[in-house]
Order: C-alpha cells, then sequence, then structure tokens
C-alpha cells in the first residue's frame, strides 16, 4: 500500500496490553480520500495477494477508519516518531461537536500535553468506517465519530499525574454526564495502547500461534484542511 499514489506513509504497532482490544493497528498518513476509489486501491481490495488473502481470512475482526484532521497539538506523528501510540474513539453527537473540539482542544490536551512523556496528539472526525469479521462482505457501520491518536514516550505517560489532571475537571465532569462520553473507549476492538514495530511499510500480519489473527486496525489519515 505505502507504494500507491497518495500513500504518504505508514506506521504498524503491535498493542502492549493485548486481550479484547485489537492486537495490531495499521495507521496511513493519505494525501487524499480519492486514494481509496483510485484503481490501484481497489485492486488491492478486491484481488489480494495470496499472502494477504490467508491473512485476513485468519483475522477475527478489525475497524478500518477514514478520518480529517481537526486538531493537533504537540509533536506530529511523523516529528517524534513514537514508540508508543494510544488510541481513542469517541461517538458524538452532532449537537456537541463544537464543545467537544473545544474542550479537547483549550483544556483537556492543553493539561495532559504538559507532561513531557505526552509528547502529541491528533483528533480526527471520521468520514467512513466500518467494522469487519475479516471475511469479505461482512463489513458494517462503526458508529464512532471521531478518533483520537495520542503520541507518547513511554506508558508512564498514561499514570501521569497530568493526565490526571486532565480527566478531574469540572468541564470534563459536566461531559461525562452525557451517556456519549462516558461511553468513549479505548475502542470495542480496535484501540488502546500500541508500541511500534516496524516504520514506512504495512507488513503482512501473519497469523497467531492459535492459528487465528488476533483484532487489529486499519487507519487512514487525511491532512488538516
Amino acid at each position: 500500500r505505502v507504494n500507491l499514489p497518495g500513500i504518504e506513509a505508514a506506521k504498524r504497532y503491535v498493542n502492549v496490553k493485548p486481550g479484547s482490544t485489537a492486537r495490531f493497528a495499521v495507521r496511513y498518513d493519505v494525501s487524499n480520500v480519492e486514494v481509496f476509489d483510485s484503481p490501484e486501491f481497489k485492486q488491492l481490495r478486491t484481488d489480494p495477494s495470496a499472502e494477504t488473502r490467508k491473512v485476513i481470512e485468519n483475522t477475527v475482526d478489525f475497524d478500518r477508519f477514514v478520518g480529517e484532521e481537526i486538531i493537533s497539538q504537540g509533536n506530529n506523528w511523523h516529528a517524534i516518531d513514537p514508540t508508543l501510540m494510544y488510541v481513542v474513539t469517541f461517538s458524538v453527537p452532532e449537537d456537541y461537536w463544537n464543545e467537544f473540539e473545544a474542550w479537547y482542544a483549550t483544556e483537556h490536551l492543553p493539561i495532559m500535553l504538559a507532561e513531557p512523556l505526552w509528547a502529541g496528539c491528533q483528533i480526527y472526525r471520521c468520514l467512513a468506517n466500518d467494522r469487519s469479521g475479516g471475511a469479505p462482505g461482512k463489513e458494517a457501520q462503526d458508529s464512532s465519530t471521531n478518533v483520537g491518536f495520542h503520541s507518547l514516550r513511554s506508558e508512564d505517560a498514561m499514570q501521569s499525574p497530568a493526565r490526571e489532571r486532565a480527566r478531574a475537571t469540572a468541564w470534563r465532569e459536566r461531559l461525562s454526564q452525557n451517556a456519549w462520553m462516558s461511553a468513549c473507549r479505548p475502542a470495542r476492538s480496535c484501540s488502546g495502547s500500541f508500541r511500534k514495530s516496524c516504520r514506512k511499510a504495512c507488513m503482512p500480519l501473519g497469523p497467531a500461534k492459535s492459528g487465528r489473527v488476533s483484532r487489529s486496525r486499519n487507519c487512514a489519515i487525511l491532512p488538516a484542511p
């Protein structure tokens, strides 16, 4: 995929605490959404290599998101080459989009980024997403409206005083009274803390020891307008 026109970069991650969440994550940086309508990309989807087909058929579950950047603070994922990526998804009602983005940009992220181990964050609004059981034809719409990618220099960032302060403000407490906010998560099958396993390539995942590949994530990211 990284050789296709419009796909500018990719990184593959392995979950540091696999279990009910994804075992793998792949993040792509793309120049425009038309990449996914190109004949070259469609060819990869409809006629994968034998190795890719084997991996797909042995994947328990995966989520795929296409998102447009709406918030970026701290160092971006290219600049710092982070060891860890923490992913969280939200299903925000449209009436709350403005307040959610204002809270994240003006309060939540500035507090967390006071911690040096919390290197940066990009928030994306989902343009398209789906879930799949691993076999062709099983795609289903996902309800997530936003995906956040937090770049960490260490897992210790997750237990930092800055993160505790960011989660204890009056504004966050008020938002958390809404069901959509309390349901935000390291998502069902695709989010969590991921450690980088390779760069500039999407490597075949290969089956797990059980003969089944655990859940994975496939993210495509558009630059901010």
